[in-house]
């Protein structure tokens, strides 16, 4: 077995006992020592010999990640050709070629058989294969393994780098692995083949324009590197870097930078360090689950292993498949920091866990890493926020059978898939997934392309995808595809007949309601259809002040008789609105759809701000075609303009014509160039309203959700009840049009919001009803719902603000949630019920999944900013913080850190962790490490079973926070150069920690966990298991800061100590120089200590700062003590020190106590570090502030008592004392005589150490110790009145009022117990918020906080929170009953069947309605019938007879429903 195997086998056995640790290590350090890595450089020199072709062909293509370059090699031959990729999506440099070779080179070079390598000029064409195979012959062509011998079996492995930048040089590598048997799969065998070989080719950049390209620098060298005993299936993992000084965002202006080279083979991922020569760095484990599958693979075939490693990744992301109990987990890391990225979580039917035998795993992740497309492989395809791992929508596709390959194209709107069916050639599928989900393309792939070399014959990346076939050229799927569908829509064109007649267009002005002529308004209809047209709308913009121009036109009339059937189209100054009216004078009003009255089926809004509409800006009509008459609404066309101001604030730019409009507005287009727009002062901009935009549907309903906010946003010029009235109408009928689309096209509306984000729309036009509609249903209940809305905070173009200007001034809005909060701003809590639905949708969700509250994480900050942290309460106390269910596909025990399995667990509430890959550095002190790491487990076992007593360990429930990136800040990360670590070192040690943000930036660069912990006022976040468990992940790093800044103060504590006791004691025994040291030490801890406190001033604010009252004490406990030694040191001698001090100061002495004590205070309050001894200090504390009151009370009491008493004793002339005598024998011990003695006391009534009573500050002393039976009054005098008060004192003081603190005191420990944890968390999170703003030194830099933190604790503490929680209900229960909230019950209106919108209803819901309707028709009926025989005596028999035979008629409708239900059946099936 080899050395690789051997070291696998113990560090993945779990059967490794723990005296094979050591023999592990060493294996280790053999392993790495085993790894050659060197360093070559060759010259760029061209060869012009006549190379021959030895082998036959064998072509693999590869890609950049950017798409620009792309690599072709031959591995038969070891022939390797760079070429630029001249269609590169979504930015191609020729938009009129239709060629779809890729056929420009840029470096063509040979790889000899010592992977050296010599150049061809970029023209040279090699000889094809002639049939005959020259293996016998070697000239260079043939590479060896390391003793020398051919091996025709080995597999290779290539990839491409982008260009990347070093020192304003402009590189490309490439790297290629010779794969050996001992890498991708158990051997037996002690050989390695396996050879990692990078090479770095230097390109000179070539500026045309804005564009750039580069060709091959002859004129240096080529450096390779060599790396034996590595090989497998290699990958470079890449940064983007802008240039400097670039203008522009274009991709042919940004460069790269390697971040990681990484190696995947049968072993692991082996990671190597791009900046030390590409060394072998660290070796990252498989997860578990790939493990397992890699160790059951069949150990012959190395092929399998490739394909399985091939289907884990795609670009610079791995993909993990957990699968469990119906339950798929998808995990997602990114191979750049190697930490997890993202999880999905879908519960599949039980028939689907059959698949995966059929088929590999194919997934693709979208260009702006918006979306993740994952397939088993088998015709369904699902698709996921990369954000958050929620699932947007899935589709199953039954043209084919099994699936290939994915990938995002179009900037990520469509996905290109390809697979097979039986018996046919691999199929190109093109999904349009927006566009209500229809394949848009579908066409045959080349011969070429089978499903065995679809991996190497295939390169995919950024939308880019192309081909290599067998004679190496390259081509562009895309482009053929291009050239397909133009050739159909080509063919299209010559086949159509354009038979529209012309249109006799007549205009003429409109008539106001008083009959006269409106001169702003003019009506346009076609004579060729109408006859005669009237208006059945004149104005419908309520909130537009004044006379404003309109102009209306008639696309639809028909006269049935009586009945006239109108659609009006209407633009006014900023809104193009369709209505629909039904009009018979001969019915009553009650009989026709809406009563008579023209209902909205259409509203398109301009969008223009409401501070910026004014008759300038109005709408303008630049084109009105009519077209043929298609059924009910006839075709038409319309083009209006419109001018907007641009701000003078705001800067002239450019941008590109993919960027340049709004959120989902693709259709509007500013006026100017094709690809390039300047803004100007005054921008123009237009918008085509066609039929097929209204009759899809989907467009009309995005701008009816603008619509909302843009009518929302002019509500206060609404003047009067006419307006308003009208105003609230067009709301209603906008609310019906998107309801209706909602109910009949869910998954539809989805996909919508996903695209366009219209949930903000509705949000900021204040859509209560609608949003409850949408988030849970009309009965409420949102697990009947599809989950229609999904949180995000990424939007679809990135470069865009998640708001306008016009709709928020904050700049830290990045998502509904957050917009929401923001919306409802100094509203009162009952009416900010929208914010209530939104918390309660992703808290209930958040059960089965974490990704829900990805926008609640964010959002938390502003409910206390706003001081709406009710809602923060109540969401605290939801299910999701304690019970989960996402955790059912996996084995807890895999991920738990084995160092907390081997516990006991019997003292521990929560303990936080991260999840990622698991690595071994491949450095020295590693080894040390893992020795390290073990020890401590097997200390955790020994002391765990010494006091078992037979009881099983504790058992341990696995949650994760469900906060999604709560501690993850945007503070730009700091300079990790080497070369400073000298200055770091010294900066540790003696500079004070500064701050990396100021004042004014924590609200937008620190973490949403800090910016809570700045704004709360309360403990109640602090009572959640998941709060807890962030604190415990946190303090973890924050905490050896502050025990060294504990460690610095006890220094500082004990100078001061050894420098006073000196002083006091007057001694010479202390070295002179040894206090000199001290004082100097001192005063540098001094500084320290108050630069650190006015660092924290400036930082906090004088508000924020002094009211905290332990700041206080830090200044104190500087200050004091600094002024005492400054005092002493005037006193202190080189000579013999503090020897010449005859009599200490009595001031020196009183400041060297206070200081003393206020050192004392401080360093109690450093002990806070200690978490048990914490505990007692905030039981105090609490304890304190809970009493006060009462203690402030009993001090009342005993003020009084010392005020009566000092009114009474202050004049004792006329008060009797008692004499106190003393009388004895005595015995002079000289003579021996014995004297008779008396003593009398002196008593002195006006002095106060006789009669405290007659000085008021020494009557209260005297007065609070009689609490203590210390009734001094009563020794001294005769007198009743003294005796009344005393008994009194006695009575009230002593019996009632100290048993009552002592009660008292027993209850307030009880809620102690429960507060002092809560306030040391809150201390924690303090102390980490103020940790995080902090410039950190670490040794070895720390990484940025995990995406998602886990977390385990006892399952007992979690089921005893939720218990007492449970029964909270709805966090939008109490405010809807409080709010100006009614409800709303949305339904089918009876003009929805003449609407130009027609749906296809679901017929299996039909008929279950209509059953129902039977049953509980039957059910009245026979109900009715019973009670009215119960009724029956002999007046009334006739009667109710007669009663009872009108109503069992009408059971007769049991037929009719019968019928219909057969009907609906009948279409359902309908026969053949």
């Amino acid at each position: 077995m080899s050395q690789l195997d051997e070291f696998e086998k113990e560090t993945h056995d779990p059967e490794t006992k723990p005296n094979n640790v050591v023999k592990e290590t060493i294996n280790k350090i053999r392993f790495i020592n085993s790894i050659k890595s060197r360093k070559y450089s060759s010259n760029n020199l061209l060869t012009f010999e006549n190379d021959t072709t030895n082998k036959k062909e064998d072509y693999q293509i590869a890609i950049c990640q950017d798409g620009k370059f792309v690599a072709t090699f031959d591995s038969a031959n070891l022939r390797i050709k760079i070429l630029e990729n001249n269609d590169r999506r979504p930015y191609k440099n020729d938009q009129n070629d239709s060629g779809e070779e890729i056929c420009k080179p840029i470096v063509y070079f040979k790889i000899k058989n010592d992977f050296t390598i010599h150049f061809y000029n970029n023209d040279f064409v090699p000889h094809k294969f002639d049939g005959h195979d020259t293996k016998d012959v070697d000239n260079g062509s043939t590479i060896t393994d390391d003793k020398g011998n051919k091996d025709d079996k080995i597999r290779w492995s290539f990839d491409i780098s982008n260009v990347c930048k070093y020192e304003n040089r402009y590189f490309i590598f490439v790297a290629v692995s010779r794969i050996g048997d001992v890498d991708m799969k158990k051997t037996e065998t002690k050989e390695k083949k396996g050879t990692t070989v990078i090479y770095r080719i230097e390109l000179i950049e070539l500026t045309e324009g804005k564009k750039s390209s580069y060709v091959f620098n002859q004129n240096t060298l080529t450096d390779l590197y060599h790396t034996h005993g590595v090989s497998g299936i290699c990958r470079f993992i890449e940064m983007s870097e802008k240039k400097e000084n670039s203008k522009f965002d274009n991709p042919d202006n940004k460069c790269f930078i390697i971040r990681r080279f990484v190696v995947l083979n049968f072993h692991g991922i082996h990671s190597f360090n791009c900046k030390d020569g590409f060394n072998l760095n660290k070796k990252f484990d498989y997860p578990n689950r790939i493990r397992r599958e890699l160790d059951s693979l069949d150990s012959s075939e190395i092929s399998e292993c490739m394909n399985l490693l091939h289907s884990y990744i795609y670009n610079e992301h791995f993909l993990v498949e957990q699968y469990k109990n119906n339950v798929q987990l998808l995990e997602v890391y990114n191979l750049a920091k190697m930490k997890l990225e993202t999880i999905t979580k879908r519960v599949e039917n039980s028939n689907d866990k059959l698949l995966r035998r059929y088929n590999r795993n194919v997934f693709a992740i979208s260009k702006k890493k918006l979306q993740l497309c994952f397939t088993r492989g088998l015709q369904s395809v699902k698709l996921y926020f990369m954000e958050n791992g929620l699932e947007i929508t899935s589709k199953k596709f039954e043209e084919i059978e099994k699936i290939y390959s994915l990938e995002f194209i179009e900037n990520d709107k469509k996905l290109l898939i390809i697979g097979s069916s039986k018996g046919s050639n691999l199929i190109l599928l093109i999904w349009d997934m927006y566009n209500y989900g229809e394949i848009e393309t579908k066409m045959m792939l080349d011969d070429f392309l089978t499903i065995e070399n679809l991996g190497t014959r295939l390169a995919r990346t950024s939308g880019n995808i192309l081909q290599v076939d067998d004679e190496g050229k390259v081509s562009s799927i895309l482009k053929k595809v291009d050239n397909e569908l133009l050739k159909s829509k080509q063919k299209g064109k010559n086949n159509k007949k354009l038979e529209s007649p012309v249109p006799n267009v007549k205009s003429f002005k409109g008539t106001k309601l008083n009959g006269s002529q409106d001169m702003k308004h003019t009506i346009h209809f076609d004579e060729n259809t109408i006859s005669n047209f009237k208006p059945i709308v004149v104005e419908k913009e309520p909130w537009v002040l004044g006379d404003y121009e309109r102009n209306s036109y008639c696309l639809y009339q028909n006269n049935n008789g009586k009945e006239i059937e109108t659609i009006q189209l209407i633009v006014g100054r900023s809104t193009v609105q369709i209505w629909h009216q039904i009009q018979d004078d001969s019915k009553n009003k009650d009989d026709l759809p809406n009563k008579g009255e023209p209902f909205l089926e259409y509203i398109w809004v301009n969008g223009i701000p409401a501070t910026k509409e004014s008759e300038e800006t109005r709408l303008r009509i630049k084109e009105f075609k009519y077209g043929s008459n298609v059924g009910k609404l006839n075709d038409f066309s319309l083009k209006v303009c419109w001018y907007e101001k641009v701000e003078e604030n705001e800067e002239a730019i450019f941008m590109d014509d993919e960027d340049e409009m709004m959120e989902g507005d693709e259709d509007i287009k500013d006026m100017g160039q094709n690809r390039k727009v300047r803004i100007k002062e005054r921008e123009e901009k237009e918008y085509t309203i066609r039929r097929q935009d209204i009759i899809e549907k989907r467009n009309a309903v995005r701008y009816a959700c603008k619509s909302l906010e843009f009518l929302n946003k002019r509500i206060e010029h609404l003047v009067n009840y006419s307006k308003e009235h009208r105003y609230e109408e067009m709301i209603a009928y906008i609310n019906h049009i998107i309801w209706r689309f909602i109910k009949n096209n869910p998954d539809d509306y989805k996909l919508l919001e996903v695209r366009y984000n219209v949930m903000k729309n509705l949000i900021l036009g204040d859509c209560d009803h609608l949003i409850k509609f949408i988030l849970f249903g009309d009965d409420g209940d949102d697990k009947k719902t599809n989950k229609l809305h999904i949180p995000r905070s990424v939007i679809w173009k990135n470069k865009r603000k998640f708001v306008n200007n016009d709709d928020t001034e904050s700049d830290e809005i990045t998502n509904v949630m957050e917009l929401a909060i923001n919306n409802c701003k100094g509203r009162e809590l009952k009416d900010t019920i929208i914010v209530a639905y939104l918390l309660e949708y992703y808290s209930r969700h958040a059960v089965d999944y974490a990704g829900w509250m990805s926008t609640v994480s964010k959002a938390l900050p502003l409910l206390f900013k706003y001081n709406y942290d009710d809602y923060a309460r109540k969401l605290f106390r939801k299910e999701c913080f304690a019970n989960q269910n996402y955790f059912s596909a996996l084995d807890p025990y895999n991920i738990i850190p084995e160092e907390y399995q081997e516990r006991r667990n019997n003292n521990i509430k929560f303990r936080a962790f991260e999840v990622n890959l698991k690595s071994d550095e491949y450095k020295w002190y590693d080894v040390f490490r893992k020795l390290f790491i073990h020890f401590k487990i097997e200390m955790y076992k020994f002391f765990g079973e010494l006091d078992n007593n037979g009881v099983e360990k504790q058992t341990l429930a696995l949650r994760v926070v469900p906060l999604p990136e709560f501690t993850i800040n945007r503070i730009p990360p700091q300079d990790k150069a080497k070369k400073k670590i000298l200055l770091n070192i010294f900066l540790f040690l003696f500079i004070p920690r500064w701050y990396k943000i100021s004042q004014n930036e924590k609200n937008k660069l620190l973490s949403p966990f800090s910016r809570v912990v700045q704004y709360e006022n309360n403990d109640d976040i602090y009572d959640n298991p998941a709060t807890e468990a962030i604190i415990d992940f946190r303090w973890q790093k924050a905490r050896t800061f502050f025990f060294l800044l504990f460690l610095r103060f006890l220094i500082f504590v004990l100078c001061f100590g050894i420098v006073s006791w000196a002083y006091l004691d007057h001694s010479t025994f202390l070295n002179n120089t040894f206090l000199v040291v001290l004082i100097v030490i001192f005063y540098y801890l001094a500084l320290y200590f108050l630069i650190t406190e006015i660092i924290q001033l400036c930082y906090h604010g004088p508000r924020g700062y002094f009211g905290d009252i332990y700041n206080i004490f830090d200044i104190f406990s500087i200050l004091f003590p600094a002024i005492v030694m400054s005092l002493l040191v005037k006193d202190f001698h080189l000579s013999n020190g503090f020897g010449s001090i005859e009599k200490a100061s009595q001031g020196i002495i009183v400041g060297i106590s206070l200081s003393v004590f206020f050192l004392w205070i401080e360093t109690i309050s450093y002990l806070r570090l200690i978490p048990n001894i914490a505990i007692y200090i905030y039981y105090v504390i609490i304890i304190t502030k809970t009493v006060f009151p009462f203690i402030l009370f009993n001090i009342v009491v005993i003020v009084a008592f010392a005020h009566t008493m000092f009114v009474l004793l202050k004049e004792t002339k006329s008060i009797d004392t008692k004499d106190s005598t003393l009388s004895g024998v005595a015995t002079d011990p000289l003579t021996n005589q014995e004297l008779n003695i008396h003593m009398k006391a002196d008593f002195d009534p006006k002095s106060s150490s006789d009669n405290p009573f007659s000085y008021f500050p020494t009557a209260v002393v005297a007065t609070y110790f009689w609490l203590n039976g210390d009734f001094v009054q009563r020794d001294e005098f005769d007198f009743w009145a003294v005796e009344l008060f005393s008994l009194i004192a006695s009575v009230l003081l002593v019996t009632i009022l100290q048993n009552m603190l002592i009660a008292f005191m027993g209850g307030v420990y009880e809620k102690a117990a429960t507060k002092g944890r809560q306030a040391l968390l809150r201390f924690r999170a303090n102390q980490i918020a103020n940790y995080e703003a902090l410039y950190h030194i670490h040794f070895p830099p720390i990484e940025q906080d995990p995406k998602y933190i886990y977390y385990i604790g006892q399952s007992k503490n979690f089921e005893t929170w939720y218990e007492s929680r449970k029964n909270d209900g709805p966090i939008y229960k109490d405010y809807e009953e409080k709010s100006t909230f009614t409800k709303y019950i949305f339904e089918e209106k009876d003009y929805d069947r003449f609407s130009i919108w027609e749906y296809d209803h679901n017929i299996e819901e039909e008929i279950i309605n209509i059953k129902k309707m039977k049953k509980e028709v039957n059910y009245k009926v026979e109900n009715l019938i019973k009670k009215l025989n119960d009724q029956k005596n002999h007046n009334n028999n006739e009667t109710i007879d007669k009663k009872i035979e009108e109503i069992e008629d009408i059971n007769n409708v049991n037929v009719t429903i019968e019928y219909m239900i057969k009907k609906l059946n009948d279409s359902k099936y309908p026969k053949s």
